[in-house]
């Protein structure tokens, strides 16, 4: 870990109970997109959004589950000529991924064009000449940190292949989180959200990029997830425990925002792309496997991972799995010894893999 550091976080963070309703005092009269799933629309929350906030001058609720780019491409002709001056985005994961692609447009008297951004995300030109709209974002899932991060995850399974889209200003003007908003969330969605904000904790600390700053907010992160999440899974309408898995999805969002992944976020999307396995477990059960690899090579990771789990062991982390029903054996979702080659070769040029400073 580097003494020398520096961490940014521009995001206003509004947390609480009900903070929703609150929602008309952040978009300040600004004439608003509102951008989510059908899910919502069904639920009646995109009526009680529209009636707390009179400024929405458009509803995009088509959202999918981990869109693809034929997929922003239809969102994208749907608001391209709609005149807005901030982003509501209202979801989980996917739909403040999708909202943060929708907000960049071309500065030329910002004109929306989706092969623009399309180019910028394939790495076919510069991330230059280009202008973003504010978002505010209310995640309704704890797992992704996408509200406040500066990037967001765009799939092309054609290709079978993640694609990122990486702005340095590519901040939610405001993070608005609502833990009662996560009441609804199913089983498999609460453990597959709690264990990516586990992942996102844990890969911060064994980071190239890790500092005093970040280690200190995985270790909030961890700790409330290895406490919570088990009890949360068996009494779902639980509150109290909705809050603390939020807060560690928070907490860990504020530390990988400056570190980004590692190595087991590098090894799930071979995993999701080619086994079909939800992201939050494939970038998840390599976790125990991780920490015994790591244990003793750096002083500050022992220290960290000691803090969490009150010993330097992976047995308190293997028994969550456990206890949450979920392998932590390769062979169970598909991947035998020669395909773990093939696996490991995809951490070639891996910029999360590079990250690491553990190996597989």
């Amino acid at each position: 870990m580097n003494d020398n550091f520096t961490y940014q976080m521009p995001t206003k963070i509004v947390y609480g109970i009900d903070a929703l309703n609150d929602i008309n005092l952040y978009v300040d009269n600004r004439k608003t997109l509102l951008v989510t799933s059908s899910g919502f629309v069904k639920r009646g929350l995109v009526d009680k959004i529209t009636t707390l906030c009179p400024t929405i001058v458009y509803v995009h609720s088509e959202i999918k589950s981990h869109p693809e780019f034929i997929d922003l491409e239809a969102s994208y002709q749907a608001i391209k000529d709609v005149d807005f001056d901030v982003i509501l985005a209202i979801g989980g994961g996917s739909v403040l991924d999708a909202a943060k692609f929708l907000s960049v447009s071309a500065n030329n008297n910002g004109q929306r064009c989706f092969s623009f951004v399309s180019d910028i995300v394939r790495g076919n030109i510069a991330k230059e000449g280009y202008e973003l709209t504010p978002i505010i974002s209310v995640p309704t899932t704890a797992g992704t940190g996408s509200e406040i991060t500066p990037w967001a995850t765009i799939w092309d399974m054609a290709e079978k292949k993640k694609y990122s889209l990486h702005l340095p200003d590519l901040y939610s003007e405001i993070a608005l989180y609502d833990p009662s908003l996560t009441i609804s969330v199913p089983h498999d969605i609460t453990i597959q959200t709690g264990l990516d904000t586990l992942s996102h904790a844990l890969e911060s600390i064994w980071n190239k990029n890790a500092s005093p700053v970040t280690i200190g907010f995985a270790i909030k992160s961890a700790k409330l997830i290895i406490e919570t999440l088990p009890r949360l899974t068996k009494d779902l309408s639980n509150l109290d425990d909705r809050n603390k898995i939020m807060m560690a999805c928070m907490y860990a969002g504020l530390a990988f925002s400056n570190t980004q992944t590692a190595i087991a976020h590098g090894l799930s999307y071979y995993i999701t792309a080619n086994k079909g396995v939800d992201h939050g477990i494939a970038c998840s059960f390599t976790l125990p496997l991780l920490v015994d690899r790591i244990i003793g090579k750096y002083s500050f990771i022992d220290e960290a991972l000691t803090e969490i789990f009150g010993e330097l062991s992976s047995e308190k982390l293997r028994t969550m799995f456990k206890d949450l029903n979920i392998s932590t054996n390769f062979i169970d979702y598909g991947i035998n010894d020669e395909e773990l080659e093939v696996l490991k070769s995809s951490l070639l040029n891996n910029q999360r893999a590079d990250n690491s400073l553990v190996s597989i």
